[in-house]
């Protein structure tokens, strides 16, 4: 059996009632003209009032038809990845390699060699070298070793590769304010967007020292990797700005 299209039967109810309200409206008329005893001019008196009706009808159908919104249209979202679903898995890839130019591509080369797609990259000034973070698509079934050896091959030195998920896609700026509006404390917010613990003492094999709005010292700790320049920056500035938005709260 053929569905019922819902929208054209509302349409045919709308045209049913313009049109019973037109015959209310002329009949309405009719009466008016015959209880003034217009009768010589009756006709023409109905004629015309039906005219007026059916223009005003049409002008408020096509004034409503202005009005309604259009369709929404659902279009189909593109595969963020260009990838087939399952073919590839997210990785994040952290290696240091030499600051000169050609670096980074020849790097970009190795990965292509192996299938390796990169989707976002940070780079981080150290001092020795820079500290490259790839979000990289990985074909299923390449082992970790390879990949990290394929790193070594371009160059790459201090190399980590952990798994990642498709919310790392989303850029460190906005990452960092969607924390410090939803997270309830700094210690929340560091941690998810560094990896990183913030303490009130150096205990992990890596550390560097913040402070908080009052002044009080905090550490930013985590056993590996060395924290880069940059994201000591990206932990302080997050911790001013929970202290922020912390004051700015009702209490």
């Amino acid at each position: 059996m053929k569905p019922i299209d819902r929208p054209r039967a509302s349409h045919w109810a709308a045209d049913l009632i313009d049109v019973a309200a037109v015959f209310f409206a002329v009949g309405t008329a009719h009466l008016f003209v015959t209880l003034l005893g217009e009768r010589a001019h009756g006709e023409a008196m109905l004629v015309a009032s039906g005219g007026i009706l059916v223009a005003g009808a049409l002008l408020r159908r096509r004034w409503s038809g202005r009005r309604r919104p259009a369709p929404h249209r659902h279009t189909a979202m593109p595969d963020l990845l260009a990838i087939p679903a399952g073919d590839r898995e997210l990785m994040r890839l952290r290696t240091t390699l030499p600051d000169r130019p050609g670096t980074l591509a020849r790097l970009s080369g190795r990965l292509a060699d192996q299938g390796i797609n990169i989707l976002a990259i940070q780079i981080h000034p150290a001092e020795h070298g820079a500290v490259d973070e790839l979000l990289i698509a990985v074909p299923r079934g390449l082992p970790p070793s390879t990949v990290i050896d394929t790193v070594t091959a371009g160059g790459g030195e201090l190399t980590e590769l952990t798994r990642a998920d498709i919310h790392d896609l989303v850029d460190p700026a906005t990452r960092a304010l969607t924390l410090a509006r939803r997270s309830p404390t700094a210690e929340d917010a560091v941690r998810s967007l560094l990896s990183a613990d913030l303490t009130d003492t150096p205990g992990a094999a890596h550390s560097a020292a913040l402070h908080d709005a009052a002044g009080h010292p905090r550490y930013l700790t985590r056993h590996s990797p060395a924290f880069t320049p940059t994201e000591v920056s990206r932990a302080q500035a997050m911790i001013d700005l929970c202290d922020w938005s912390r004051s700015r709260r009702p209490t």
